[in-house]
């Protein structure tokens, strides 16, 4: 084997050991105690309530991956750890990290998965032991969502539409970019009642509040309407879901829409080979570890069902197309 091939396979194995280093010491909250001036091990320990020597080695494997510092037995910060996992700062990515960490145990049963070709770890089950996270991880969305958001907003304009439907819309960010993109429309949320009790928490006292109002439900069983709506909006709602489950929604969707309507569904998507971009097909393996019928669709497939459902004039666009993790969009109008 090349030293270059057996770096390619060394990568991925200290990789899986950096990412779950970083996972812990963020749900430990590390990063809080090394900020400013920092600490020493021991004092760093006394406060996790954790295990002194378990601690230093954890804090030192920190410093070669460069999120924190080491001088005198004084551990702080680096720069990219006081940017990005401080949850009082801006650009804080603490919540998915989270996420991700609370994934490790489906992830580690991948091989049963695939042979079982089901999963024992669904979100909601792995989301019920850790009690307030979810406020945390909807706002942590919202921030990773407010790019694609605005390029959306951009891209398929809403001349003229006067009601809008976020189908699974979490914190509102895609209803906000495109209502304040769209003077008149107004904008209706559906998601889940324990998701909406925060979704109105970031609307209340917003400037957008009077033009939003709140749909409890599961969208799988919600009623949409009849010709309620002249945009219906299905964003990284579709991976969840079955081939059979998101051609009914799509339905649902042509049924919910006035003549002239568009849909608009943005997601991760796959090439025709279903074997890139890259990102898109490790998202595929990671629907599948939590859910039991979703994965990642490619544009063909999507289009397949698009045009089932009676849409016409579909067209695609790139989103964060230089972005580590792109994503599509694909629009269809009702006749």
């Amino acid at each position: 084997m090349k030293n270059k091939d057996r770096k390619i396979i060394g990568d991925l194995i200290t990789g899986c050991r950096k990412a779950k280093v970083l996972f812990a010491a963020v749900s430990l909250g590390v990063f809080q105690l090394t900020r400013g001036a920092g600490a020493a091990s021991r004092s760093i320990a006394g406060k996790l309530g954790s295990d002194p020597r378990a601690t230093e080695v954890l804090l030192n494997a920190l410093v070669p991956m460069g999120f924190l510092r080491k001088s005198s037995g004084v551990y702080k910060n680096t720069p990219i750890s006081d940017k990005f996992l401080l949850p009082e700062k801006s650009g804080f990515l603490g919540h998915n990290l989270l996420y991700q960490n609370i994934l490790w145990d489906a992830w580690a049963r991948l091989e049963q998965v695939v042979k079982r070709g089901r999963t024992d770890f669904p979100l909601r089950k792995l989301l019920s032991g850790h009690k307030g996270f979810l406020d945390g991880y909807i706002r942590g969305m919202s921030d990773i969502a407010k790019r694609p958001a605005a390029q959306i907003a951009e891209l398929f304009p809403l001349d003229g539409a006067k009601d809008m439907l976020d189908v699974g819309g979490g914190p509102g960010t895609y209803t906000e970019a495109l209502l304040n993109k769209a003077e008149g429309l107004r904008g209706t949320i559906l998601d889940l009642p324990e998701t909406l009790k925060l979704t109105k928490k970031i609307f209340k006292d917003h400037p957008l509040s009077d033009r939003v109002r709140f749909q409890a439900g599961d969208y799988h069983k919600a009623d949409l309407g009849t010709g309620a709506y002249d945009m219906v909006l299905f964003s990284n709602v579709t991976h969840d879901e079955g081939p059979a489950e998101n051609l009914s929604l799509l339905r649902k969707a042509f049924r919910a829409l006035r003549p002239g309507g568009q849909v608009i569904i943005h997601d991760f998507m796959l090439n025709r080979e279903m074997t890139g971009p890259e990102f898109s097909a490790l998202f595929s393996v990671h629907m599948l570890v939590y859910t039991n019928r979703g994965r990642v669709y490619s544009v063909d497939e999507y289009r397949s069902w698009l045009k089932r459902a009676g849409f016409i004039r579909l067209r695609s666009r790139g989103i964060c197309a230089g972005a580590d993790n792109p994503s599509m969009a694909l629009a269809g109008r009702r006749p």
